[in-house]
């Protein structure tokens, strides 16, 4: 025999109260005493109540999905703030779907299209260039209610909150950092023409020029990408050039994983010959040796972001958009040491 499922009636009358007093406590919309609430929850244990999701997200006119829209969905650290702010998101029911764009318009411009047509109440984005350009302007989605926050990349958009990471800060914390370690020459490995680098690669500069020694400087080995084996070809080229370098900085996780084995592969030894420095922590420390590093509080910025959002969406936040850029924070491990200068 069936055993029947438990209404809100059923609940309202096991808790001696009213079938609205239920839905605030449940809902969570409306203040309830607290003796209200205890008696409330109470019943809903004893007759294991589920609410009917859906019909409440009819009610509220929202679907309770979210978007989270990165340029690259095997990027480590893009993956720790989605999975993060997922986590945020469901504690507060709401499901969140993972759209890459791979960093074109088009794409972009069609991941938007898909937020628009499944009617997602509010979307992450991670502020990359193609989401930044002027065509998209993302009207599309706030003329049609859709609640919009930035978190990680390096692109600021006036029109919604943002969360984002100094970048330049951390590639100055870089800098200071060799430039005290007697540093002379430091190989920067990555892109150049990409925003993020530009601040990273500037707040570098910044910092090595502490000293003020005009010889002390930061010299760019350009990749044709953000993979290991584009990193591996720019070691490459640099060594075949002799390229003068003491430290090498790695632009993020896969860059620093081909750089390393580049310099492994022509008998490189970190640090006795090289010092070495990454952006991102994926498995930094588990390389032998350890890598001195450049970390951020994923968990924390998509926490924020999460909440915000929901915030927005659920009215619960009216005031204009916030723009916060949160700190990087050096790691040093023994990658990197001192030299004679």
């Amino acid at each position: 025999m069936n055993k029947s499922v438990a209404t809100i009636k059923d609940v309202a009358r096991q808790a001696g109260v009213s079938i609205s007093t239920v839905s605030s406590v449940v809902n969570g919309n409306k203040p309830v005493s607290e003796e209200l609430a205890v008696r409330v929850r109470e019943a809903v244990q004893q007759l294991n109540f589920q609410p009917n999701h859906m019909a409440r997200s009819l009610h509220a006119r929202r679907t309770q999905t979210l978007a989270y829209l990165t340029p690259d969905i095997t990027n480590v650290a893009f993956l720790r703030t989605f999975k993060a702010i997922e986590a945020t998101a469901h504690a507060r029911g709401y499901t969140v779907f993972l759209l890459g764009t791979d960093g074109s318009v088009r794409t972009t411009e069609e991941a938007i299209d898909r937020v628009i047509g499944l009617k997602m109440d509010g979307a992450f984005f991670t502020m990359s260039w193609a989401l930044a350009q002027s065509e998209l302007r993302l009207h599309r989605l706030a003329d049609r209610g859709i609640a919009m926050v930035g978190v990680s990349g390096s692109y600021d958009l006036p029109e919604i909150d943002c969360f984002l990471r100094d970048e330049e800060g951390g590639g100055y914390q870089v800098g200071d950092y060799l430039n005290r370690l007697g540093h002379r020459k430091v190989l920067c490995v990555g892109p150049v023409a990409s925003r993020a680098a530009e601040m990273r690669w500037n707040g570098l500069r910044s910092g090595l020029a502490l000293a003020g020694d005009p010889a002390r400087s930061a010299i760019m080995a350009e990749t044709a990408g953000y993979t290991a084996g584009a990193a591996y070809e720019a070691i490459q080229t640099a060594i075949a050039g002799r390229t003068p370098f003491t430290a090498v900085v790695a632009f993020n996780d896969a860059i620093a994983s081909g750089a390393l084995a580049a310099l492994a592969d022509n008998g490189i030894d970190i640090p006795r010959d090289i010092s070495f420095v990454s952006f991102g922590d994926a498995h930094m420390d588990f390389h032998r040796p350890q890598i001195t590093s450049v970390t951020f509080d994923e968990e924390g910025i998509a926490a924020l972001a999460a909440n915000r959002l929901i915030d927005r969406i659920e009215g619960l936040v009216t005031e204009p958009p916030v723009h916060e850029r949160l700190p990087l924070k050096l790691s040093i491990r023994p990658s990197s040491r001192r030299i004679e200068t």
